[in-house]
């Protein structure tokens, strides 16, 4: 139990980070961190009594990590030239050419999920990104917001009928690609 706690903090943790420096504004973040506060003051107060020590320390070091960037927000706020060097906008990306999503979030998930547990996708130092931070790197490169991508995930395992849908049609778009330009199978 306390290795899924540490590492759904150590994600948690990194998602924070990855969110300072989102480019996303300073309202849109506080109003992310503040949601983000109230879920949690909501899981806490369920839980209450009967949650065990463990979980309640890691729920009490995460309800900090979250007081601790509201309160970064408002000291940004307060003394502007101390904030970060991250262009902060509201204005909306309206360049044609940047890539956009069209499918199911779910099936995006699919492909995210898939990358962090082939482990393929690392850091400068060669160190595997945690799944926060894919996630994180794909809502910048595709300009979207993926809610609730744990839930997202989880929602995966509960397919009935197919486990995988984008991945084999990814396989099959790939190999008629092959087909097409004359290399075909032997």
């Amino acid at each position: 139990m306390e290795n899924v706690l540490a590492s759904a903090y150590d994600e948690f943790s990194e998602h924070l980070v990855s969110l300072a420096g989102s480019g996303l504004s300073l309202v849109a973040r506080l109003r992310y961190l503040r949601h983000m506060e109230t879920e949690l003051d909501a899981y806490m107060n369920i839980l209450g009594s009967r949650s065990n020590d463990q979980l309640h320390i890691y729920l009490m070091r995460t309800s900090g990590l979250i007081k601790t960037e509201i309160e970064l927000l408002y000291f940004t706020l307060r003394d502007p030239e101390y904030q970060d060097a991250i262009p902060d906008t509201d204005k909306q990306q309206t360049d044609l050419s940047f890539p956009r999503w069209k499918d199911s979030l779910v099936n995006l998930m699919e492909l995210i999920a898939s990358l962090y547990y082939l482990g393929v996708i690392t850091d400068a130092n060669g160190n595997r990104q945690s799944f926060a931070s894919l996630v994180v790197a794909f809502e910048k490169f595709l300009h979207i917001r993926i809610p609730k991508p744990y839930d997202l995930r989880a929602d995966l395992a509960r397919r009935k009928k197919s486990l995988s849908v984008l991945l084999p049609k990814l396989r099959e778009a790939f190999e008629k690609n092959i087909i097409n330009c004359g290399i075909g199978y032997k």
